[in-house]
């Protein structure tokens, strides 16, 4: 009786642990996923900010502007090395060329598309730092990232603070309503 005792103590411990880690996911680990971002730059001490749905599929990057409202509305693109942009109030869409400062945020979500396991751990020079199960940072040539802030949302943990720097700029992505 006693180790039945334990033995359906020790199965029942073992199912929460694999729920628990079975349900909850980083967010990494989704290749399709919408948030909402408040995006605050700092470049040569002047600051700037826009609030804006960012899409993120599978290495394609759509930002749809929300604020400030005189560039409400525009929607920008971004895949490999081109930008496509709407202007809804010129009824007009450009197609560019991503410039290097751009392609950051999404050069980061291609990246961590890449990470296998929760140790710290360096692929093509890019090195992803672990805390315990959390990204914390990914440090690349040119520029860190900073990872903090995690919550749970819709079975994923993700942080809702990215912070990237870049010599003389900073960047700072505060995310919620991961989905």
């Amino acid at each position: 009786m006693f180790k039945k005792l334990t033995m359906s103590k020790l199965v029942i411990l073992m199912t929460i642990f694999i729920s628990v880690f079975s349900f909850s996911k980083d967010f990494w680990e989704k290749r399709n996923f919408t948030v909402n971002v408040t995006e605050d730059v700092t470049i040569n001490g002047q600051n700037r900010s826009k609030r804006y749905i960012m899409s993120y599929n599978s290495g394609t990057l759509k930002l749809q502007i929300t604020a400030p409202s005189v560039n409400r509305g525009e929607i920008y693109t971004f895949s490999g090395n081109t930008k496509t942009v709407y202007y809804p109030s010129l009824k007009q869409t450009v197609k560019q060329k991503v410039e290097k400062d751009e392609a950051n945020i999404l050069a980061v979500f291609n990246k961590i598309a890449r990470i296998n396991g929760k140790k710290t751990q360096t692929k093509n020079g890019d090195t992803f730092h672990f805390s315990g199960n959390w990204l914390t940072s990914i440090t690349s040539k040119g520029y860190t990232v900073n990872f903090s802030d995690y919550k749970l949302s819709n079975g994923y943990y993700f942080p809702t603070k990215i912070s990237v720097k870049d010599g003389n700029s900073q960047v700072i992505y505060r995310l919620s309503n991961f989905k």
